[in-house]
């Protein structure tokens, strides 16, 4: 049985006529993904729905603007209504719309793969798989293995430095050290789910005591989103923090005085995950942008912004491969009670 979250992957299905606010296919399965008979399909559809809905944690606003500029440009005839905040900010407020029983969002992208647990349990989430997710390392292919949801972002949490006040830090460690005392910048665990997962890593690596106990003595500025590090070094305000790659190497690029540091007790890596609405107003549109994530034209374009592309076959900004970086990835089982855990911890040692 078909329902509004699925898929007909049946010829005459897909052959057939398909009225607006419905969407075409049926369940994908990994044996059974999107072919480019589906695409062509999905994009008659939602020209039909004429517009997307996509709220996104990932990115700046400029950088999100491109890539749905780039949507927009790969499938004309079809508007991007854009939201983006910080991943628990969304998140909350599409709780609370799901709770209130309204449907606006076609595409949730967070920052914090438990949001995609908890929506799940739910029920709210509709199954998809990208045609080309085989284009993408392997260990991040099908993060939930039902594919209610799929990897919409890779994001790097490393340290952020001013070098011209600074040498290179080299370890996570380093930003405890006394000298670093009103000169740190940095995020909110309650806020950013980029933040929340460094945070967890930290916690996990050094326990709190050791770590973030020290690190309050350092008086840090405390900040909301991730890109708030890199914000207050380039404006002189802070010199260091932790913080993501994609803003630092862009403002790098624009002549500003900003670099990375990938520790060598590991760079933190997110994975960000995207999923379709079950509920979506614009289904078709919905899959079509969903699918989008995997092409070469939107990894190129998030590559074009800094931020790490999704494709191995697309150079990453920062010249490494993210399968040959040596990285540490917090699980999403640890993530679920890891993130509150921390958040409140952090409230306590931090007074915000």
């Amino acid at each position: 049985m078909t329902t509004r979250g699925t898929f007909v992957r049946s010829a005459a299905a897909l052959g057939a006529g398909v009225a607006a606010g419905s969407p075409i296919a049926s369940l994908a399965t990994r044996k059974n993904q999107v072919t480019d008979a589906d695409v062509s399909a999905l994009y008659a559809a939602a020209k039909k729905e004429g517009k997307v809905v996509w709220w996104t944690g990932h990115y700046t606003q400029a950088a999100a603007e491109k890539i749905a500029g780039a949507f927009k440009a790969k499938y004309p005839g079809i508007e991007v209504e854009l939201l983006r905040q910080t991943g628990q900010v969304l998140f909350q407020r599409l709780t609370q719309d799901l709770k209130s029983n309204v449907h606006q969002v076609d595409v949730f992208a967070s920052t914090d793969e438990a949001h995609m647990t908890i929506l799940k349990k739910q029920n709210t989430l509709a199954q998809f798989v990208p045609g080309d997710i085989d284009k993408i390392p392997k260990e991040y292919q099908h993060l939930d293995p039902e594919d209610t949801y799929q990897l919409g972002d890779i994001a790097l949490m490393l340290i952020n430095y001013n070098p011209k006040k600074l040498p290179a830090p080299r370890k996570w460690n380093d930003l405890l050290d006394p000298h670093m005392k009103d000169l740190i910048s940095m995020g909110h665990p309650g806020f950013s789910g980029y933040v929340g997962n460094w945070v967890v890593a930290m916690n996990d690596k050094y326990g709190w005591d050791n770590y973030f106990k020290k690190l309050a003595q350092n008086n840090p500025k405390i900040g909301r989103s991730v890109f708030d590090c890199t914000t207050d070094i380039v404006s002189g305000e802070r010199v260091v923090g932790p913080g993501a790659d994609s803003l630092a190497l862009e403002r790098k690029a624009a002549g500003n005085s900003i670099a990375i540091a990938f520790p060598e007790d590991d760079t933190i890596l997110v994975t960000a995950p995207v999923t379709v609405l079950k509920e979506a107003p614009h289904p078709n549109a919905a899959r079509l942008l969903m699918n989008f994530y995997y092409t070469k034209e939107y990894s190129q374009t998030a590559a074009s912004t800094f931020n790490l592309p999704l494709r191995l076959d697309v150079p990453s900004p920062t010249g490494v491969r993210i399968d040959r970086m040596r990285t540490y990835h917090v699980k999403i089982e640890r993530l679920l009670g890891g993130i509150p855990e921390v958040t409140a911890k952090w409230r306590e040692t931090f007074n915000v």
